[in-house]
């Protein structure tokens, strides 16, 4: 069969305007000939192809994962386009990578088949086969194929580069026949699941291939393989965010999970002697749960094509959809086992380290110093951590609020809100500000700056990573108590008891008479873990604090945990994004600087146990 002829060339004004954009160092999106596009994030060395003379979209999907692409129709020309591409990349790279990818037509193939030059840039070969192969853990027989062959290109299509051009110019030329894994080809049915794995494992994958490619053919300009990434973000991307968030704020899942009359029922449950159960108001839910998660998939989470950021936004959704339903279930024994799916069981390591901490302190201490400051003069305190962070976030007003209405003291998005009579110990005061101003309102300014409306509004379950935090900070300036440790361990122990099937008198005495714990704190963990139906939340708390503990022991940079709110599981993804520039660096908590905070921080480098954080 003859090659398939072109008959449409780009204009020279679209190619000078492409270039001119690159040198400018902006991203290019440029719609071509026959519904076409080209997308160059910024200055990179290579560019991947898909030719086609019929879109298959799930297959453009794959190839727009990467950061500099061209889709285009094969009557189309794109030799000049190329190669005037290749002449603005090689005044700071001396080669150019070119990766063609097609779909292979025989439907029950399962070979990638790689066209390369043999011997000519082994380690980023070696980069594609180890990465497709990986695909084998969940789709057995997939076999990875090198040929050393000059036909790198479609079989019906004429070759973008001749070999000696190419060889002249610097050009590596690699090309990759894909096996369709993810779709039915005779129904046209998509494995949609599969297909998330198979376009992240290609997106990962390339990258690394890429990387190699540089780090040993040209000058090395990217210090990791996570740079070749995405940079600048598209519209649906940042839209499906900004929905996400929007559906998330107007939720106020733990406002409407949290019982009105929990003062007026602690007095009726201490007149009738802790023996008859509390009876707990809500507010009403002004909001239809169904409308709400009917918004929530109208979301075209599927049409983002970065893999790490869909991942991100998928399980926010998750998360969204299980309040949502739990909030339908509000005042019966479903709320409990949706929470449970949400925010899972408790971990064997967290209630082990819960009664160990219970073990070693069996009772609440008081302080030494026993002075107090009320609301007025903590807030003073408090002011003056504000204005510092006031100047390092002159676009974000940060402010204090004295009101009856708060339980104690705690940070709602940019203000720090303090009860009108509520009393703090003296000696905990900096433990407090840098919990509640250097920790939660920090991660709440920074995730500001960042281009994604998750950073601030928190990903999936980032309760846990933020609480750990919060906590380490009380350590770090010296103002972790006995009491606040007993505290996290009460709430683990709480969780453990309801979830073992005993009901609120039983858990409240269990911490009032086993693990010394006041009536009055009793009641106060029993009721948040009792409340809506039974809320395991609280158990993460000390999750948290064993999570932070971790990372920093296993070499984990602590500055980056402060670029908003997330959890654990997502360190990696956000840590990609700072590499790929897509997210700021953090301003850091200023404690930091101090230097009894610089010993402590080496002390938890080193591994302690978690009874050792008393100072």
């Amino acid at each position: 069969m003859a090659p398939v002829k072109t008959v449409h060339k780009i204009e020279d004004s679209v190619i000078d305007r492409i270039c001119n954009t690159i040198k400018n160092q902006k991203p290019v999106n440029e719609v071509l000939p026959e519904k076409g596009i080209i997308h160059i994030d910024k200055l990179m060395p290579f560019i991947c192809i898909y030719r086609f003379s019929e879109l298959d979209v799930y297959f453009a999907r794959i190839i727009r994962t990467q950061a500099s692409y061209v889709l285009v129709n094969d009557q189309v020309d794109i030799s000049h386009l190329l190669e005037s591409i290749r002449k603005v990349t090689s005044k700071k790279f001396e080669t150019f990578l070119v990766l063609e990818f097609w779909p292979e037509q025989d439907n029950q193939s399962t070979t990638f088949n790689i066209s390369c030059p043999v011997g000519k840039s082994p380690a980023t070969i070696s980069a594609l086969q180890s990465g497709f192969k990986t695909l084998n853990e969940t789709y057995p027989n997939i076999k990875v194929d090198v040929d050393d062959t000059h036909q790198r290109h479609p079989k019906h299509l004429e070759p973008l580069y001749n070999t000696e051009d190419s060889k002249k110019k610097g050009v590596l030329f690699i090309g990759v026949t894909m096996p369709i894994l993810y779709k039915n080809n005779n129904t046209e049915e998509l494995y949609s699941l599969f297909f998330r794995q198979y376009y992240s494992v290609f997106s990962e994958t390339i990258k690394r291939a890429v990387f190699e490619f540089i780090r040993v053919q040209t000058s090395d300009d990217f210090e990791h393989y996570l740079m070749l990434g995405k940079t600048n973000i598209d519209e649906v991307t940042l839209k499906s965010d900004k929905d996400l968030a929007k559906i998330s704020e107007g939720m106020s899942f733990l406002l409407r999970t949290t019982p009105v009359n929990s003062n007026e029922e602690w007095k009726n449950f201490k007149k009738n002697n802790f023996k008859k159960n509390p009876s707990f108001k809500y507010r009403l839910i002004a909001l239809d749960p169904e409308q709400e998660k009917r918004k929530l998939y109208n979301i075209p989470i599927d049409e983002v094509d970065d893999p790490t950021i869909a991942f991100i936004l998928r399980g926010k959704r998750l998360e969204i959809e299980k309040q949502l339903t739990m909030l339908e279930e509000r005042g019966t024994k479903n709320f409990r086992f949706v929470g449970e799916s949400l925010y899972g069981v408790i971990k064997k390591n967290v209630l082990k380290e819960a009664r160990k901490i219970l073990k070693a302190f069996p009772k609440r201490v008081e302080g030494k110093n026993n002075k107090r400051l009320n609301c007025h003069e903590f807030a003073d305190i408090a002011n003056e951590e504000l204005a510092f962070y006031n100047k390092k976030f002159p676009d974000i007003e940060l402010s204090l609020e004295i009101r009856d209405d708060v339980a104690g003291i705690m940070v709602s998005k940019s203000k720090l809100l303090i009860n009108n009579e509520v009393t703090f110990g003296e000696d905990r005061a900096d433990a407090l500000i840098q919990h509640e101003i250097g920790t939660h309102l920090l991660t709440y300014c920074n995730g500001k700056q960042q281009p994604f409306h998750q950073m601030y509004e928190g990903f999936e379950g980032y309760d846990q990573l933020q609480e750990g935090l919060a906590v380490i900070a009380e350590y770090l300036v010296g103002g972790l108590t006995i009491n606040r440790l007993r505290l996290l361990a009460g709430r683990v122990v709480a969780v453990k008891s309801m979830t073992d099937g005993r009901n609120f008198i039983e858990t409240f005495s269990l911490l009032r008479k086993r693990h010394g714990f006041s009536e009055r704190i009793a009641y106060y963990i029993t009721m948040r873990v009792y409340r809506g139906g039974g809320l395991t939340k609280d158990a993460v708390y000390l999750a948290g604090l064993i999570d932070v503990l971790n990372y920093l022991k296993n070499g984990g940079e602590l500055e980056n945990l402060y670029c908003g709110k997330f959890n654990t599981n997502h360190i990696e993804l956000v840590e990609e994004l700072l590499y790929r520039k897509v997210l700021k660096k953090p301003i850091s908590p200023r404690f930091l600087e101090r230097d009894e905070v610089k010993k402590r921080l080496k002390r938890l480098r080193k591994g302690i146990e978690i009874t050792e954080l008393i100072n």
